[in-house]
């Protein structure tokens, strides 16, 4: 069964974990021209990382590409390639050599105590990170929308003093999928929590938080076929005709 590590436990490990991330940035850099940053996430980021039986645990980061060019867009394989024997390059004896799995790097410590599951990004065309995936041998971006809406839904779940579900629901996941990475699993128990606490949505014109009753509601005053719609567009149309009432109404006079 996994179980929280005090976060006292992490900073000696995170150090040489983070150690290791910022030598990679600068070959990659120098190497290859690709300006990368370096983010901490998920269960890392909010302290709730966990331990098994076997006293090993997980760190999660991301490798984030701030600019990456068209020949190696074009070969998303070679880039996870660069990245993994460029690791290999820097950490020695203590560490396994780097695994390719499906959406992370995975670097392990020789000795067992824990491993580095590294997510590579890269922005998009509209300056929006994707998740360099394998798809059996096909190489692919695949849009992570769901990490824009993470922080927000973060903010609301504290607003509403559940974090404590978070950090129960996690551990209960944690111990019933220990096979699913520990990134995604954080993402999806912060979004069943959300939705738990008010299933809002987040307005993608505004920018604001509504509920889904409002969402619904705006999205029925924009659709044509609906009576709200049409006593709306009726009204508005009152308005704007001098010959109606509702136009002078508007303007506060009384008509003529």
């Amino acid at each position: 069964m996994c179980r929280y590590i005090a976060s006292d436990k992490l900073s000696v490990p995170r150090a040489e974990i983070e150690d290791i991330l910022e030598e990679l940035k600068e070959r990659l850099e120098e190497k290859y021209g690709l300006k990368s940053l370096i983010m901490v996430v998920g269960s890392v980021k909010r302290n709730l990382v966990t331990v098994d039986e076997n006293g090993h645990f997980d760190l999660d980061y991301n490798l984030c590409f701030i600019k990456v060019p068209q020949e190696v867009r074009d070969n998303l394989q070679g880039l996870k390639d660069r990245v993994r024997s460029n690791l290999d390059e820097i950490t020695d004896e203590d560490y396994y050599y780097a695994r390719n799995s499906t959406s992370v790097i995975t670097l392990e410590r020789a000795d067992g105590s824990f491993s580095l599951d590294l997510g590579i990004l890269v922005k998009n065309k509209n300056g929006e990170y994707c998740r360099l995936v394998r798809n059996r041998n096909n190489y692919q971006l695949r849009e992570v929308a769901h990490l824009y809406n993470t922080e927000m839904q973060e903010r609301y779940i504290r607003q509403h003093s559940a974090m404590k579900r978070v950090s129960e629901l996690y551990l209960m996941h944690k111990n019933k999928h220990p096979e699913t990475d520990s990134f995604h699993l954080y993402l999806e128990v912060v979004n069943t929590v959300f939705n738990e606490t008010g299933g809002q949505k987040m307005s993608k014109v505004s920018g604001n938080t509504h509920t889904k009753n409002q969402m619904d509601a705006h999205a029925n005053q924009k659709n044509p076929n609906n009576s709200s719609s049409k006593a709306m567009a009726n009204n508005r149309s009152n308005q704007m005709n001098p010959n109606n009432s509702a136009y002078w109404k508007s303007r506060g006079k009384s008509g003529r």
